[in-house]
């Protein structure tokens, strides 16, 4: 033991030595330059001063900014061309979006100069601030990495734009609002449209009435036009002394790629698009990407209007490497030559071989999933518009899921607000949106499809008690039995459309009695839940074709109060006026029952066909059976309506009370009910596992299954399970023993057959089979020795592993009687 304990402490062992890099750490290719990027500058260096000395009247070019490390670089080399596995970063108008919410803007410190740092795209994600050129860097690496011809244009633009000043600008969601309501307007419009009537009226005394309209139409817009340039004078703002010098940065997308038709700007700042054209922007000096620089040569006079973005022709825009990847302009009338393309074939060779790019020094951009679903800083993000203030939220930041809330104010000052629009997300009750008009207070809540009783929006006022009965329900008519569509509730009707219903009815209008303000109070504070008396109930039908329009019912009006159904039917053909029939109710007594007494009196009609015979008395009086019937009927839809609506509003309180989010089975950071239910599930795994290995040990555990394995035993399991223990040990022995002497005797028989075959031979064997004899006899006589003494030690020790079975049995304590 001392020798082994000396031995051991001559083994010395030693930690490996492991530098840890520390968080200031940045890579190489941030803080180096290699020596392709020596050259490269010293290129731009070249190219700078040729520019300076030809046109010195222009500023200076920004070609080898330093990085955050202090190290130049070529602001080629910035641009990384990155795909991101996400689909909101595939189209160009959501990742400028996402951009523009991601980072904060940093202005530049002097507008008028350009900037002597652009740092990287991994730090400006790291920091979520930027200046326009960081801004737009980023923005054009991510529309590269997914297939757009974009480029970082750097230029002048006014002070609104470089300093992000969008207080005189309209909030662009209202405006795609309001352009989506005319579009929808303008779809409501096509169609074929039934010809008016012939006009009867004075045609002077109207020519008089338009004329005093357009007398009164002219002074209301001379004063609002006063009233408009007056509040455009006091917001314009004041004259600025910089105008056209503020230097700014923005991304030019070109068409060709990405099926893009028409070539336009993208503002990274606020991730809007804008024509080529836009008179927020003065002038372009340069424009880069990832394989390439360009010099604008066009006059920027008229700011971007008129320019041209062939960027193949050396007239317009002068490149800094001569490549041949954009196409060059042809002169008209002129075919190419042949020649001509071998020549610039080999001159596009010959530069490959002299010089290539180098590749960007910046890291792969990574944007986790958590960033991009928290997307502004901290969660929120608030930008100030005119007359308007839009808040952007992430996704389950609020516990009631606002993502976005637009305020519409009646001043500049955003005192007085006028609308407020939010846009919800994951809610269970699926709220999508809501709109409140404070001016009449009335909201306006949408909600998505799979709610239940299919609600699609409801219109309801807030501030006035009074008019809380006043409210619309527009439901999802597909989704629902009743196909209702629309539902609108006043203090003393109720009006419901349908929708396709195999009845064809498509309108009921409920009037009730007018209720004393007492009473109407105390129903809008739900103090009355009695129900309301019906004065009136008017249904329409569409037109059954398979039913002659005299016979098919238009327009049916159950007067509760004066005891009378009227009946109209649709129109017949060259007809101006449809038939129509009255029905005066009989008095049913309790004594009578529905046993009811008809007289030909009790009904009157009009025919519009003087030829059509009257129908039979017995005929009418089923017609006023099912009358009867159809008006039972719809008193009690109309109390179900007038439940469902009830039921409705309560559910709606609730929900608003306690406001509870939709969150997914994959979402495993959030979903707390999944997560637990997985750890249970691990739990659960383990102690199978731990409760298999644990039988795996136990050597009774086969003997106890065989009788069904109980939680104990009794005496005779205790003694069954004994004897089969050990009996199945003693087979395994001898087993084990017959198999070693099965061996032992194959071994010795083999040995035996080739000496009897050495001794037949003995005269005329060769050296190598007598080698080979004897090699065999060796390793025969190894083997069966080997057999020999692991029989003879199995039969000492098996003796001793049958009394240590009879220990262990007995001393088992669950083979133990209870004392």
């Amino acid at each position: 033991m001392e020798s082994l304990i000396s031995e051991l402490d001559k083994i010395k062992v030693e930690a490996p030595s492991i530098t840890l890099p520390s968080d200031n750490e940045v890579p190489d290719s941030y803080s180096l330059n290699g020596v392709k990027e020596k050259v490269l500058l010293a290129y731009a260096g070249n190219f700078q001063r040729q520019f300076t000395q030809l046109y010195g009247d222009r500023k200076p070019l920004l070609l080898n900014p330093i990085n955050e490390c202090g190290i130049e670089k070529f602001l080629c080399t910035t641009i990384r061309p990155t795909y991101l596995p996400y689909k909101e970063l595939y189209e160009y108008d959501s990742c400028a979006e996402f951009v523009a919410d991601y980072l904060l803007y940093e202005p530049l410190k002097t507008p008028t100069e350009l900037p002597e740092r652009v740092v990287s795209s991994t730090l400006v994600l790291k920091n979520q601030q930027g200046n326009c050129f960081e801004y737009a860097n980023l923005m054009t690496s991510l529309l590269i990495g997914v297939g757009y011809d974009a480029y970082c244009v750097c230029g002048y633009a006014t002070q609104d734009i470089t300093l992000l000043n969008q207080l005189r600008k309209t909030c662009p969601l209202t405006v795609k609002d309001q352009i989506k309501e005319a579009v929808d307007e303008n779809k409501k419009k096509v169609g074929y449209i039934v010809k008016p009537p012939r006009d009867l009226n004075s045609q002077f005394e109207r020519r008089l009435e338009n004329k005093e309209k357009a007398k009164i139409e002219e002074q209301e817009r001379e004063k609002r036009e006063k009233e408009e340039t007056r509040i455009a004078e006091a917001e314009a703002p004041p004259p600025d002394s910089c105008y056209g010098l503020r230097i700014h940065c923005w991304v030019l997308v070109l068409s060709g790629m990405r099926g893009v038709a028409q070539s336009f700007f993208i503002e990274p700042t606020t991730g809007e698009d804008h024509p080529l054209d836009w008179d927020q922007y003065l002038g372009i000096e340069t424009l880069w990407n990832h394989k390439n620089y360009w010099v604008n040569m066009q006059d920027c006079s008229q700011g971007v209007q008129g320019l041209r973005y062939d960027l193949g022709d050396a007239t317009l825009w002068e490149f800094f490497f001569p490549c041949l990847e954009k196409p060059l302009l042809i002169v008209p009338g002129e075919q190419p030559q042949l020649e001509d393309y071998d020549k610039e074939e080999e001159d596009e060779d010959d530069l490959k071989e002299d010089f290539q790019l180098p590749p960007s020094w910046v890291q792969p951009i990574e944007i986790s999933p958590k960033d991009l679903e928290t997307r502004c800083p901290r969660g929120s993000k608030q930008v100030l518009y005119y007359r308007a203030k839009l808040e952007k939220f992430a996704e389950y930041l609020n516990q009631d899921g606002l993502v976005s809330r637009i305020t519409s104010y009646d001043d500049t000052g955003r005192s007085r607000k006028n609308q407020v629009q939010c846009q919800f997300q994951h809610r269970m009750d699926c709220l999508e949106s809501r709109v409140e008009s404070t001016k009449i207070g009335e909201v306006t809540e949408s909600f998505a499809p799979g709610r239940s009783r299919a609600l699609k929006e409801h219109i309801h006022y807030e501030s006035n008690p009074l008019r809380a009965a006043n409210r619309t329900m527009l439901f999802h008519s597909y989704a629902r039995v009743d196909c209702l569509f629309k539902r609108e509730f006043t203090a003393t009707e109720m009006i419901e459309h349908f929708k396709e219903r195999p009845d064809f009815l498509h309108y009921r209008h409920t009037t009730y009695h007018k209720v004393p303000k007492s009473r109407s109070l105390d129903a809008a504070l739900n103090k009355d839940t009695s129900q309301k008396p019906i004065l009136k109930i008017v249904e329409r039908f569409r037109h059954n074709h398979s039913i002659p329009p005299n016979s098919d019912v238009a327009e049916r009006v159950f007067l509760l109060d004066e005891n009378k159904i009227r009946v109209s039917y649709h129109l017949e053909k060259d007809r101006i006026t449809p038939s129509t029939r009255e029905y005066i109710i009989p008095q049913v007594t309790g004594d009578q029952g529905y046993n009811m007494h008809f007289d030909p009196d009790m009904t009157t009609a009009f025919q519009v066909d003087p030829y059509a015979s009257d129908p039979k008395n017995r005929h009418l009086f089923q017609h006023l059976e099912r009358l009867i019937l159809a008006q039972e009927e719809s008193i009690a839809r109309i109390r179900e309506s007038e439940k469902e609506t009830q039921t409705i509003l309560n559910v709606r309180m609730q929900e608003e009370l306690h406001t509870s989010l939709s969150i997914s089975v994959y979402d495993v950071a959030r979903n707390e009910a999944a997560r637990t239910h997985r750890r249970e599930l691990e739990l659960k795994l383990a102690e199978e596992e731990r409760i298999r290995k644990e039988k795996e040990k136990d050597y009774l555990a086969p003997f106890a299954a065989r009788i069904g394995d109980p939680p104990t035993f009794n005496r005779q399991q205790m003694e069954d399970v004994s004897q089969d223990c050990l009996k199945d040990l003693r087979t395994r022995l001898v087993d084990m023993a017959n198999i070693i002497q099965h061996r032992f005797e194959a071994e010795t028989e083999e040995l035996s057959k080739r000496q009897i075959w050495y001794k037949s031979k003995l005269g005329s064997l060769t050296k190598e089979e007598e080698k080979d004899y004897i090699d065999f006899c060796n390793d025969a006589m190894f083997r069966i020795h080997i057999l020999e003494q692991r029989l003879n030690r199995h039969k000492i020790t098996a003796p001793q592993k049958y009394r240590d079975l009879e220990n262990r049995l007995r001393n088992d304590p669950r083979l133990q009687l209870p004392h």
